[in-house]
């Protein structure tokens, strides 16, 4: 028979993926060992040492930053509240006044 396609449909990709494990408090205990035995004199300094420093500390200052305390999330708290004011407002002006009431009637006729 003839096999006519308008358009050839790919096949699936096979891949191989192992997923690490990853312990951070095995990691930050690795870590707190090696600064103390480089401090004490036993091991001499680590080239990945420089490394390992500026990604602690750039790690610290993301984490003290996330849950509450970054500037941003108290002016995201109080815009909402500053929006959720206004439209309480403008909401209760309509409710009041006669405008609603002109508009229904028009919907009505």
């Amino acid at each position: 028979m003839i096999n006519l396609r308008f358009s050839r449909l790919p096949k699936h990709r096979k891949f191989n993926y192992v997923p690490a494990f990853y312990d951070e408090a095995k990691e930050e205990l690795h870590t707190r060992v090696a600064d103390i035995k480089r401090e004490m004199g036993e091991e001499t300094d680590i080239p990945n040492n420089v490394k390992e420093n500026i990604r602690r500390a750039y790690k610290a200052k993301q984490t003290s930053n996330r849950y509450g305390t970054a500037p941003g999330n108290k002016l995201y708290t109080l815009r909402i509240a500053a929006i959720a004011g206004i439209l309480t407002v403008i909401f209760y002006y309509l409710w009041n006044s006669n405008l609603l009431k002109i508009i229904f009637e028009s919907f009505s006729r």
